[in-house]
């Protein structure tokens, strides 16, 4: 039986800166986290000026939404809380589909584990951020609420503001769509400290308008070198540099990284008026990388899913420890992992113990293959089945629907190892009429057998 409380089967576990705003440095001291969210919602991209809480959203029918945005006026630094609207807006959109798929309360609502989980495909759909706290590494989507995400960075009062919410009755799409904003203005936060670092370390303390071409290209190069080797720009020093750069050498992708770092930056300075080496310049052109950079290291995802189909022992989805490791033996500088690390990932079928084998799916989406983060979310490989739910849930538009509409939707549905159009076994279309005659006709969307039905479709 599926619950309204929360998503069915969701325990089961299987830039631009807005016009006419310049940035500034963050201020320092123990309220730097503060004042940097307020910083980064004010450069966040966007297409329309940014305003205090309760002014734009005046023109909305819903006071919660005023009142929730005045809340996070009061709640972070003094009232400096400040956020592009175009943001909330774009943010809304990407959502909808998802919402609408996603069980409600009875006052429309969405609870906590669905919020979770919206939040959760929202970030990983728009730049690949698998957030902390959010992010689904084995257990339920309602072991813990997504409010958990601003605990010690923002301020328990902008914690606080959400769960009050989120525990009287759930957030609404428009409320979701400001959580979403709000988060990404303090992931912005963090680039702009992350690059002021860069810039001290490569400009020495010298002023930051006074770097060259050379200079700010370099300066690029440090803040993506912090960014995809993990390394607390915080504790970044002159003298641990040098270190950093030899082990670059050991990272098989980082001059392609860099090449692609460079590209985009390209393309950014192709469209703005400012100085290209300006350092309000060079804060759009980190905030393009951002939002790009997932989807782009993905692509090594994706050549290490190749592989090891490559490899794959009789079409199981799964390579014998055996090959796993012959492959490692001729250059593969990822299949290393010992069998005892693999079992603790949950990449290792040991069901035979005289032949056991690693599952290519576990394997490519385990924690092991993140490469960069931060303090607030990691990178890592998409899972493929997520992004193949989108285009159900935008025809479906409802937590369940009629089999046929489903089959009728997968039928045109592609994936990386399946081409579309395409006629679905006879057994299939059984399978999921089964699935809908034990919940009334209709089969949940974010149920377990449903997940199931769609992994062998």
């Amino acid at each position: 039986t599926q619950q309204a409380s929360q998503p069915p089967g969701l325990r089961v576990s299987s830039s631009q800166m807005a016009p006419g705003v310049t940035a500034t440095m963050p201020q320092s001291g123990a309220s730097a986290s503060r004042a940097a969210f307020a910083l980064a919602a004010a450069i966040a991209m966007a297409s329309a000026p940014t305003a205090h809480g309760g002014t734009f959203l005046d023109r909305q029918a819903s006071p919660l939404v005023v009142d929730l945005l005045e809340e996070l006026h009061g709640s972070i630094e003094g009232g400096r809380f400040e956020l592009a609207e175009g943001r909330i807006e774009v943010f809304e959109d990407a959502m909808r589909p998802i919402f609408k798929s996603l069980p409600h309360t009875v006052d429309g609502l969405l609870p906590p584990s669905a919020v979770r989980y919206l939040l959760h495909r929202v970030f990983v759909d728009r730049h690949t951020w698998f957030v902390r706290g959010i992010e689904n590494t084995g257990t339920g989507w309602n072991t813990s609420s997504p409010s958990v995400v601003f605990a010690g960075l923002a301020g328990d009062s902008a914690d606080d503001v959400f769960e009050r919410r989120l525990t009287k009755g759930g957030l609404s799409l428009r409320e979701t769509a400001v959580f979403a904003a709000a988060f990404e203005g303090l992931v912005r936060a963090e680039f702009v400290d992350r690059l002021n670092v860069a810039y001290n370390l490569t400009l020495h303390g010298n002023s930051q308008d006074m770097a060259g071409e050379s200079e700010v290209e370099d300066v690029i190069d440090t803040f993506m070198l912090m960014y995809v080797l993990a390394i607390n720009h915080t504790r970044a020093t002159a003298a641990t540099m040098p270190t950093l750069w030899e082990r670059s050498r050991r990272y098989p992708h980082w001059n392609a990284t860099r090449q692609w770092a460079r590209q985009v930056r390209l393309e950014v300075l192709s469209g703005v008026a400012e100085s290209r080496t300006a350092y309000s310049t060079t804060v759009q052109v980190v905030f393009e990388i951002m939002d790009r950079y997932g989807r782009w290291q993905n692509h090594e995802c994706s050549t290490m899913k190749q592989d090891l189909m490559e490899i794959e022992w009789m079409a199981s989805g799964r390579v014998r420890l055996t090959d796993f490791y012959r492959s490692a033996l001729g250059g593969k500088w990822l299949f290393s992992e010992a069998k005892e690390y693999l079992s603790e990932l949950g990449a290792l079928d040991d069901a035979s113990p005289s032949q056991p084998a690693v599952l290519i799916a576990n394997y490519v989406n385990a924690p092991s293959n993140c490469l960069a983060e931060s303090k607030f979310y990691s990178v890592c490989c998409v899972n493929e089945c997520e992004a193949l739910m989108l285009p159900i849930e935008r025809h479906i538009a409802s937590p369940t629907g009629r089999p046929e509409d489903i089959l009728r939707v997968v039928k045109e549905l592609p994936s990386a190892t399946v081409h579309a159009p395409r006629s679905l076994p006879a057994s299939l279309s059984e399978r999921l009429h089964e699935i809908a005659s034990r919940h009334g006709g209709r089969v949940p969307l974010h149920g377990r057998l449903f997940a199931q039905w769609m992994h062998h479709a």
